[in-house]
């Protein structure tokens, strides 16, 4: 069953959306084929920091940022401020 997520681009602009998935990790896959920086540092050093040492690293610095969408919220979900 598929989720919404709430999808946020920032390039020269910022742009927000929502999509259907099956789950984020497969729209984090989708947009770092596409080319934007979803993960900070690479994957396997995430997964091996976390396993090993139960610490999340800080990723600061993507350029695509996915969320969960919750139902009856006020999460914006479609702005174009241009």
């Amino acid at each position: 069953m598929k989720k919404t997520y709430i999808v946020s681009i920032y390039n020269n602009y910022e742009w927000i959306h929502t999509e259907d998935a099956y789950c984020k990790l497969q729209l984090m896959i989708k947009y770092q084929l596409k080319g934007y920086k979803v993960w900070d540092y690479p994957i396997w050093l995430v997964k091996f920091i976390k396993k090993h040492f139960g610490i999340l690293l800080n990723w600061g610095n993507q350029n695509v940022i996915i969320k969960k969408r919750i139902k009856g919220s006020d999460q914006i979900t479609w702005y174009t401020p241009y």
